[in-house]
């Protein structure tokens, strides 16, 4: 994936203030503390977090427990070490894992599973895109939640500026996003899970479900 490219170490340290403090709130009409609102209702303390960013949201969400189980997965290793420092309160463990390739087979499985902000940075279309959803099963069990956030390409509320950002970062290939729609991700998700939902504020799409 050509978008793990830009996680330098330089611009992970300026990740937080562009992307959740300027791009989320002014851009894609969504503040960050949704964000990390929508972690809150989902993450429990026996947790795998995939495509980690900076961590931003496991910093700032809490845990029922303190000294819950985590395990962070992600493609890029700068990322990994960048999370895993700034999470070493919970002491996380890490994975460098494609999340299109088959987990591992885990005798210990996890109650809820986050993909924030990863969908929109995988090629291809949806349906493409959702086979994430079906390899992270070895990670899970019945009862077990996945949730988490993704860029869609239509909006609740149309901005200008919005489209000049998205197709720009779509043609740096930073994100692939330009057919992806809430309702194309509500149908994969029903699909494959009895209990789901999408909501959709502003370009941000964000679902939970639970594995059967």
């Amino acid at each position: 994936m050509d978008s793990i490219r830009i996680y330098t170490k330089a611009a992970l340290r300026m990740y937080d203030a562009v992307v959740m403090g300027l791009l989320a709130r002014h851009v894609w009409g969504c503040p960050p503390d949704l964000l990390v609102e929508h972690y809150r209702q989902h993450v429990t303390s026996n947790h795998a977090d995939i495509g980690v960013g900076t961590g931003y949201c496991l910093d700032r969400c809490g845990f029922a427990a303190t000294e819950p189980r985590l395990l962070l997965i992600d493609l890029q290793p700068n990322c990994l070490e960048y999370a895993a420092r700034r999470l070493a309160r919970y002491h996380p463990q890490m994975l460098v894992r494609d999340v299109l390739e088959p987990m591992p087979n885990l005798s210990r499985r996890f109650d809820s599973v986050a993909l924030a902000g990863v969908l929109h940075c995988l090629p291809g279309d949806m349906r493409h895109k959702a086979h994430a959803f079906d390899t992270l099963r070895p990670l899970t069990h019945p009862g077990s939640k996945i949730f988490g956030y993704s860029l869609v390409a239509n909006t609740t509320r149309r901005r200008r500026r919005s489209d000049v950002v998205l197709h720009l970062l779509n043609r740096m290939r930073i994100v692939d996003n330009t057919g992806d729609r809430a309702s194309e991700l509500a149908r994969e998700l029903s699909s494959r899970f009895t209990e789901c939902n999408v909501e959709q504020i502003g370009h941000m799409a964000f679902f939970s479900a639970v594995i059967q």
